[in-house]
C-alpha cells in the first residue's frame, strides 16, 4: 500500500485536474492547520516554500514509514523516544559544559531511541 505521497504524485504527472482539485477541496482543513503551523515556525516569512517543504516531509515521513515497516509514531516507539529525551536534556541542560551541545545531544539521542525502539520492540 503507497502513501499520500506516492498517490499524489501518479495524478500530478499524468494531469488528473479533477483529481488535484477534489484532494486539495477534500483537505482544507488540514491545509489550514498546516498552513497555521507553518507561519508559527517561520514567522510568516518564506511561507509558500516552507508550506510545501513540511506537506512533502509529513507525506514522505509516513510513507516511508508505511513501505519500510520502521515506526515513528507507535505508543512503545514514543514512549522510549521521550522517555530518553526528558531524561538526557534534563542531565544536559544542568550540566553547564554540555549546554553549549544541546542540539547535537538531542538529535542524536533521539535518532538513537528511535532506532533501539525499532530494533527491540
Amino acid at each position: 500500500m503507497s502513501g499520500v505521497f506516492f498517490e499524489f504524485v501518479g495524478p500530478v504527472i499524468s494531469l488528473n485536474f479533477p483529481w488535484l482539485v477534489d484532494f486539495f477541496l477534500s483537505n482544507l482543513l488540514w491545509l489550514f492547520i498546516l498552513s497555521v503551523m507553518v507561519h508559527i515556525l517561520f514567522n510568516g516569512q518564506k511561507f509558500v516554500p516552507a508550506l510545501a517543504i513540511f506537506t512533502f516531509a509529513l507525506w514522505l515521513w509516513g510513507d516511508f514509514e508505511t513501505l519500510s515497516g520502521i515506526g515513528f509514531a507507535g505508543a512503545q516507539v514514543l514512549f522510549i523516544y521521550y522517555m530518553a529525551k526528558i531524561s538526557l536534556l534534563s542531565i544536559v541542560e544542568s550540566t553547564p559544559s554540555l549546554r553549549p551541545h544541546l542540539l547535537a545531544i538531542s538529535t542524536i539521542s533521539g535518532c538513537a531511541a528511535l532506532i533501539v525502539a525499532n530494533v527491540f520492540m
